[in-house]
């Protein structure tokens, strides 16, 4: 049994190897990514592309994600009303406005983001992709989630992370982080202020599923691009499409 289990983490931490920097992969470099023997991780692969969870091209031996995967995934996100409704509302708002935007979640104390629109303009906020993590310290859709939480959870989330000092401007002490966590609750609405990443500003509202916060409504976008009044806009802008978004779950 503990074998079972053992091949199954390991053919999990292989289909996780894949991402939009490396979508493709040989065996090589999936052994080295995954720390594994390169024969065990040519034996994992061959099973996950016999089975359709991984394609391998015959001309280059690499190996990337295969369709039995993006179906599982695609049926997952048909589901799950948050994710489905979400595309609709973050496609409009990215649309409308330009910039990045993003859905975020909280996991394992950290803010996972499940759906991103890219920005469409030529000088953007960088890029963000579906899986990726931020401590919840520094993220504007972190304060949201961090915010509508009892007091005492979310005090408890701090002590287990800490303050991420990702910039010179991220919060340095706890009661800095408290008193950010009671602007979010009166006002409605987190910011990041290159506290991420120097020359990136970060703003998110709260989706609320009846009276609970399931997720974080993000946008981002370069701190040079955006006056007060320009902020205070997409603001607004964010807020109504968490409503919108929160509005659609409710229904």
């Amino acid at each position: 049994m503990q074998n079972s289990t053992q091949s199954v983490r390991r053919a999990l931490a292989l289909l996780e190897a894949f991402d939009r920097e490396t979508p493709a992969l040989g065996v090589t470099q999936l052994a080295a990514k995954v720390g594994l023997h390169k024969s065990t991780a040519y034996r994992l692969a061959t099973t996950l592309a016999g089975e359709g969870f991984l394609h391998q091209d015959r001309a280059t031996g690499r190996y990337s994600l295969g369709g039995r995967f993006y179906r599982i995934a695609a049926g997952f996100v048909e589901q799950d009303p948050l994710l489905r409704e979400g595309r609709e509302v973050l496609a409009q708002l990215r649309d409308a406005c330009g910039h990045l935007v993003s859905l975020g979640m909280l996991d394992d104390d950290e803010v996972l983001f499940v759906l991103v629109f890219e920005s469409t303009l030529a000088v953007r906020a960088g890029a963000r992709r579906v899986g990726e993590r931020l401590p919840v310290s520094v993220s504007a859709a972190g304060k949201v989630l961090l915010a509508a939480l009892p007091s005492d959870e979310a005090e408890a989330i701090l002590r287990r992370q800490g303050l991420s000092r990702s910039t010179p401007n991220s919060l340095a002490s706890r009661e800095a982080m408290l008193r950010e966590l009671a602007h979010v609750r009166s006002d409605g609405i987190g910011w990041s202020r290159e506290e991420a990443a120097i020359g990136l500003v970060a703003l998110a509202a709260p989706v609320r599923r009846g009276d609970r916060t399931v997720a974080a409504l993000s946008m981002a976008c370069p701190t040079n691009l955006l006056d007060a009044p320009g902020l205070d806009e997409l603001a607004r802008r964010v807020r109504r499409a968490a409503t919108e978004l929160s509005r659609r779950l409710h229904d």
